[in-house]
């Protein structure tokens, strides 16, 4: 039977952290970070304040695509705390139709005007949707959607101007995907990566 890894909490606050320290980030998506870092990491109440918590904030602010994102994780990881093995697909699938609505709905960088705001937020983004996919089990295939959109991140021209907190982040999930990948030496490059980025 699959199981659901569970996120390590130095990843989960490293997302954290990106969004937080993102300049592009809103106030109330900012305020909500540590109750989806709740949702990922805790326990099954946690998980269910968060559910509640961000499908609110949602509908009071149904375009915003970071609270989409976060939301889909905290659904996926939901599938963690089901019983039943279709409460656990169903948790899943859900979340992992929030994150792939997320990412559809990314505005398209204009690479002859380059905008701060779009490059932050296709970031985040693509950090909590990485970082949920590389976490998956086999079964879902979605490792190499994640790897990609992670190291898309670090082959992105704007990556060398982001925070440190955000470069953090997106290392820090690299080298996990880097790792289950079978490629050690690139996992280790990206993990000295993450104190350099400091």
């Amino acid at each position: 039977m699959h199981t659901f890894t569970r996120f390590s909490t130095r990843q989960l606050v490293l997302a954290c952290i990106l969004a937080l320290g993102s300049a592009s980030s809103v106030a109330g998506s900012a305020q909500l970070m540590p109750v989806y870092v709740s949702g990922v990491t805790g326990d099954a109440d946690a998980n269910e304040q968060a559910l509640a918590t961000l499908t609110a904030e949602l509908k009071k602010q149904p375009t915003d695509l970071e609270i989409q994102a976060m939301l889909g994780a905290v659904e996926t990881s939901g599938a963690k705390h089901a019983m039943m093995p279709w409460n656990k697909m169903k948790a899943a699938e859900q979340g992992l139709a929030r994150l792939d609505k997320a990412l559809r709905l990314l505005p398209t960088p204009d690479q002859h005007k380059p905008d701060a705001a779009v490059m932050a937020l296709t970031m985040q983004v693509h950090t909590i949707a990485g970082c949920t996919f590389i976490h998956l089990p086999d079964m879902f295939k979605r490792f190499d959607q994640g790897y990609g959109l992670l190291k898309g991140q670090l082959q992105n021209p704007g990556f060398a101007y982001a925070p440190a907190a955000a470069k953090n982040a997106v290392y820090s999930c690299a080298s996990q995907a880097a790792e289950r990948a079978g490629d050690a030496a690139q996992a280790n490059q990206w993990r000295q990566q993450l104190t350099h980025a400091n």
